[in-house]
Parts: structure tokens; sequence; C-alpha cells
């Protein structure tokens, strides 16, 4: 099973911010001190501590130290048969933890934009651009082509163009209305129908005043995302 949490960060009080800032790892509290903006400082703290609730309900061990690969990529030391990913906008959070290599993004509407679009796009991908201009919105094609960068660990190394995410195997593509945002969720060995079955989506904010999380609605509105007619495997 592929577990997928999301939180949204600005319904999270100063206090409940407070407490999970302060069971981060020293590393993560560096990395998360050191964002200017206030709403970058609260992604950062919430998106992590999703890791660690994630961990804590699967494993009965500490979560384990968290090295980066070759091009940035966070994995687990001592842990290859784990994998996690992490991804915010603004104010929605999202972490992925499975036994298979995976990267998830998420993103809020990109407007649509030419120059941008040919930056982006592969060849094959160039005859969408009627279709996301008519939505208005980017971040469909955005987060099938980050998600799949994510997985590999090769990051911006590799050009969006050179990545083919409409026919990649593997990749899910989902849609929210409340909030409004897109997700892409990519994954080794597995077809998107797989992904179908595989992913368990919750919605989840943290308690005020105990170590612990509640799911709360949303799930209901998350679904594959259509907006490509056929074009998509999804």
């Amino acid at each position: 099973m592929i577990e997928l949490a999301i939180c949204r960060s600005d319904l999270v009080d100063e206090a409940t911010i407070d407490r999970l800032h302060a069971a981060l790892p020293a590393h993560r509290k560096v990395k998360s001190d050191a964002y200017y903006r206030q709403i970058d400082r609260r992604t950062s703290i919430v998106s992590f501590a999703l890791l660690q609730l994630l961990w804590s309900e699967k494993f009965t061990e500490p979560l384990p130290e968290i090295v980066l690969g070759v091009f940035g990529k966070p994995a687990f030391a001592r842990r290859a048969t784990t994998y996690f990913n992490i991804s915010h906008d603004q104010t929605v959070c999202a972490c992925v933890l499975a036994p298979i290599a995976v990267g998830v993004d998420i993103q809020s509407r990109i407007p649509f934009d030419d120059d941008l679009f040919d930056r982006i796009a592969s060849p094959p991908e160039l005859e969408l651009r009627d279709q996301l201009a008519a939505l208005d919105d980017l971040s469909p094609l955005w987060t099938r082509k980050e998600a799949v960068v994510k997985r590999t660990g090769r990051g911006l190394t590799t050009p969006f163009q050179a990545i083919e995410a409409l026919s990649a195997p593997g990749v899910l593509t989902m849609t929210c209305d409340d909030p409004d945002v897109r997700l892409s969720l990519s994954a080794a060995g597995r077809t998107t129908q797989d992904l179908l079955c595989d992913v368990r989506i919750r919605f989840l904010q943290p308690h005020r005043d105990a170590d612990a999380w509640s799911s709360v609605p949303g799930d209901e509105f998350v679904r594959p995302f259509t907006g490509f007619e056929n074009a998509l495997a999804c």
C-alpha cells in the first residue's frame, strides 16, 4: 500500500505549529527556520510532520536518518526498502510513503502561458496546447513532470521537454476541488491503474493539544484528472 497524506497548513494554529516544530529532527528545524516567509516555514514544518506521522503508523523504530542523493533527492539511510517524497504549494502539503520509489507533486493552478508551455512540453505533448489553454491551467502537465523527476531522483537536471509525462507509465494525476489543487504521483513498477487501487489518500489535520492527527473531509473531492480527455492513461 502507498500512503499519501495531505494537510492544509493554513488551517493549523500557531500553538500546533510550535508543537510540530519542536518534534522535528535538528536538520529539519534548521531547514524550516531558514525560510524567510512565514508561509514557507509553516509548510516545511507540516510536510515533514506528515512524514513523521506516516512512519510512526507503519513502524515502531525511530524515523531513520535522511540523506541526500547525488542530485539532492532525500532518502532514508540504511532503509533501502522504504521510500518517501514530500511536496507543498503555498499552504497545501503532501507526503507519500511507499515500498517502491515514488515522487509526488502538488500544485495550485498555473495560468496558461504559451512561452512556459513551449519550454516544458515534449514534442508529443504540444498537441495538448488547446486543451490546457481552454483550462487556463498548466498544473496537470507540470505536476506529472515534477512527480517523474522526483521519483527518479534526477530533479531539474532533466529538462522538462525531455520528459514525456503524458505517456509515462505509473503516473496518476488527481484533481481536488477544495483546496483547488492538482496532484501527481509517480511510482516505479506500477501502472496508472495499479495506483488507482494501491494508493490510500487521506486529508489530515493535527490536534492542537495532543500528538495525534484526525482525518478531515476532503477525500471525496479527489478524483482522477480528466482534463486531457482521452489523452492521459489515467
